[in-house]
């Protein structure tokens, strides 16, 4: 069981970090590899060195080196995530929470992308991008849910604005880098159990579940990162490349808001107790640092293998401190301790017919996660990806292509300890339907 800690001021720590580390797609944590619908297809297997993908300026800059023409990619994927909770647990006097299961805690969000690649000549090609590469939704069905103290709503977006460029030194070698402007917004809520913060033996009208608020917290941040890349073609028919993106640290300034019950607002009043009005909200959370190898492999003019193999250093994200502008909201700190994942795609390509092509693959990723200190905002367990797709070209400057995705997510338990007492113990089943559709044009 994990512990907290400053009753009711802790809840917003784990809020703000724990909506940040849920997931809204198909990766551990709360990252989004979902840029490509080519890539998707094959389980995102050979997203930074695959032939006549543009979502390369996001994945790996240098295989930008593989366009010989101006080439434009837009790409939509629709997320479809279900998540659904059994179990219940009890409130600081043990005795039963109230309330049900929650109901799905998934959503449906569509996760659009764009990318542009322009070859200058003498080696050098430009890409820029805008892609969404972390974020979630999720949201259990109302405030009677039995987890309520520790998750009503979570709603985090990420999006990227990439500037690219690459150099190929020979047919062999090439390297690329990238500078990427990230804005980043949250918004995550919570119940409060005043009634557990009023304890019987402060006050006798007040007991547990008796008297429940909320807590709020929305707030946004923009900064700066890169990535660079390389690319190795030992021959026409192989390309190995690397990438390496850098962590982004964000410094999130925002409010929090509560709404406290009037009885309670009363006996605050009359004690002087100025905590739980609404102020300003600080902490600093970063999205993680990942290293990328790919593969793609021609085994003749008709078929590709390709595979990726992915590590993301999530034991960055170790613990929040929360600081409020109310000098009465106590500093807060809440630890995750994550560990670092590693996940792995296998996928091929095989172009049935000049003007067809269809794609398929199989992935699997970690969960940085572990039963100590799983969240009810991050139910995250291992995955399981299997995908399909069909790419239709009807010339050498045209190609639309459609994919197909199913997510199992391994089934979690949690037990976890909320701010104001109560104990959440239970267990969580997932999987999520991603359908995605593209288009490619070359000038």
């Amino acid at each position: 069981m994990r512990k907290s800690n400053s009753m009711a001021v802790s809840t917003l720590a784990i809020a703000v970090v724990a909506a940040l580390a849920c997931t809204q797609a198909m990766a551990s944590g709360f990252q989004i590899r979902e840029d490509s619908i080519q890539g998707m297809s094959r389980s995102m297997a050979g997203s930074g060195s695959d032939w006549g993908d543009a979502a390369v300026v996001a994945n790996n800059p240098a295989a930008m080196s593989l366009f010989n023409q101006t080439t434009v990619q837009t790409d939509l994927t629709l997320i479809d995530l279900s998540g659904h909770f059994t179990g219940g647990g009890v409130d600081a006097l043990a005795r039963p929470l109230t309330g049900g299961n929650g109901g799905n805690l998934g959503d449906s969000a569509p996760v659009p992308a764009f990318h542009a690649i322009i070859p200058f000549g003498n080696g050098f090609t430009l890409g820029a991008s805008v892609t969404a590469p972390f974020g979630l939704k999720t949201e259990y069905n109302d405030n009677t849910w039995v987890g309520r103290y520790q998750a009503l709503k979570s709603d985090v977006r990420t999006v990227d604005f990439t500037l690219a460029g690459s150099y190929k030194f020979n047919d062999m070698f090439s390297v690329g880098a990238s500078a990427i402007y990230q804005r980043l917004d949250a918004e995550l809520t919570n119940a409060v159990d005043f009634g557990a913060i009023l304890t019987p033996a402060a006050n006798p009208l007040f007991q547990p579940q008796s008297a429940d608020g909320t807590a709020r917290i929305k707030g946004n941040d923009s900064n700066w990162g890169w990535d660079i890349g390389a690319l190795f073609s030992p021959s026409k028919d192989t390309n190995i490349g690397l990438n390496y993106r850098a962590r982004i640290n964000h410094t999130i300034n925002g409010n929090a808001y509560f709404n406290v019950p009037a009885n309670v607002q009363a006996i605050f009043n009359l004690k002087g107790i100025t905590a739980f009005q609404n102020t300003a909200a600080y902490t600093s959370v970063a999205t993680p640092s990942v290293w990328t190898l790919s593969a793609s492999q021609k085994l003749s003019d008709t078929f590709t293998l390709s595979a990726s193999v992915e590590r993301t250093n999530w034991s960055s994200l170790k613990q929040l401190v929360v600081s409020f502008a109310n000098p009465a909201q106590p500093v807060s700190a809440e630890g995750f301790f994550w560990k670092d994942t590693t996940a792995f795609a296998i996928g091929m390509d095989w172009q049935f017919d000049p003007h067809w092509v269809l794609r398929a693959g199989y992935g699997h990723d970690q969960t940085p996660t572990n039963n100590t200190w799983r969240d009810p905002r991050l139910p995250d367990g291992n995955r399981n990806q299997y995908s399909i797709g069909l790419g239709w070209m009807p010339n050498d400057k045209v190609s639309i292509n459609a994919g197909y995705s199913y997510v199992s997510i391994n089934k979690t338990s949690v037990n976890d300890l909320a701010a104001t007492g109560s104990t959440l113990v239970g267990t969580y089943n997932g999987d999520a339907n991603l359908f995605g559709v593209s288009a490619t044009f070359a000038f």
